[in-house]
């Protein structure tokens, strides 16, 4: 497994957030409708809304490995006592397959004790494995998986489970 750190998302690395979300939103591409504007790009700019948003219970995190940008998580929390919950999830291909991905989630939920959600788009059939494993194994099976199908567009699964906070 590689080294790796959270860091938080300064004001000033908003550009670099914007860039790295286009991958993620390339991803995407394969499993929703999704078009390119007519400057040749896709725009994700509701990931800005995580950037110094912690007072709001958002939080824009990237994820480094020697230094090099590896991906991005975006966390959402509803106040103190609320839920939690990854709203986006991505690590670049290049660092995929080795443990990165199960280490990072980890570290959120040892970062935020309490009750947990996390949403997978019905297509996406890698997050939902991953997820499954990776909240399975987290929580020895203590979790309770729910189909979604709602009118405005969220339809796949949503895993809930509680975070101990083992860090």
């Amino acid at each position: 497994m590689l080294n790796f750190i959270l860091e938080t998302v300064k004001a000033e690395q908003k550009e670099a957030l914007l860039n790295i979300a286009e991958f993620y939103i390339y991803h995407f591409s394969t499993l929703k409708d999704i078009d390119l504007n007519e400057q040749g790009r896709w725009e994700f700019k509701p990931v800005l809304n995580y950037v110094d948003a912690e007072a709001e219970g958002r939080y824009a995190y990237f994820v480094r490995v020697e230094g090099k940008l590896a991906g991005f998580v975006l966390v959402s929390k509803d106040g103190d006592e609320g839920e939690a919950g990854i709203d986006e999830f991505f690590i670049m291909a290049k660092y995929r397959r080795n443990g990165l991905g199960q280490a990072v989630a980890r570290q959120l939920f040892d970062m935020f004790p309490g009750r947990w959600f996390v949403y997978e788009y019905f297509k996406n059939e890698s997050a939902i494995s991953f997820w499954r494993r990776v909240i399975g194994e987290y929580t020895n099976g203590n979790y309770v998986e729910t189909p979604v199908d709602e009118p405005n567009g969220y339809v796949g699964f949503i895993q809930r489970f509680t975070a101990e906070g083992k860090a």
